[in-house]
């Protein structure tokens, strides 16, 4: 264990273990015959949840291509988890909108994937569980504050 963290400790600590996380969750996914949905199509669903946008909008809010974008929208499409509807301001662009089965979808797996995800941190002990109720929303506000836009460097 780290005697003295500072920020660059805890990065690299952190890089090393989501790796891992990331193999626990598929795992688990493969286990439970949820091989269909990805992490990337469950965050894609509940970023939509209540506001539509085009392909190219969610591709630049996520990060992505426009072609990686349009490749899990078109599987969500055939799915039934996602719909194309009109833009009314623009003909030639399509708005996805989340179904309903696609919402619950996504949030079941999230519920799954977080009682998987206690099942590992029910090893940590009283001071570690208090220690990540600090570490946590603390490490969530200063990754919310470089996601404003402002803070995105221009391309």
């Amino acid at each position: 264990m780290e005697e003295n963290w500072t920020p660059y400790a805890a990065a690299k600590a952190l890089l090393e273990i989501f790796p891992g996380l990331g193999r626990l969750m598929a795992s688990w996914m493969r286990a439970s015959g949820e091989e269909e949905a990805t992490m990337m199509q469950i965050g894609i669903l509940m970023h939509l949840q209540g506001q539509p946008f085009t392909a190219s909008e969610l591709a630049k809010r996520r990060k992505v291509s426009l072609q990686a974008a349009s490749v899990q929208v078109q599987g969500m499409v055939e799915r039934g988890w996602l719909t194309r509807v009109p833009d009314p301001n623009d003909r030639r662009q399509s708005l996805l909108e989340v179904t309903p089965e696609g919402l619950a979808r996504a949030k079941a797996l999230q519920e799954q994937m977080a009682t998987m995800v206690a099942d590992v941190l029910s090893q940590l002990n009283a001071d570690e569980l208090e220690a990540a109720g600090i570490f946590l929303p603390a490490l969530r506000r200063v990754v919310a504050n470089q996601m404003l836009p402002e803070a995105i460097p221009e391309k």
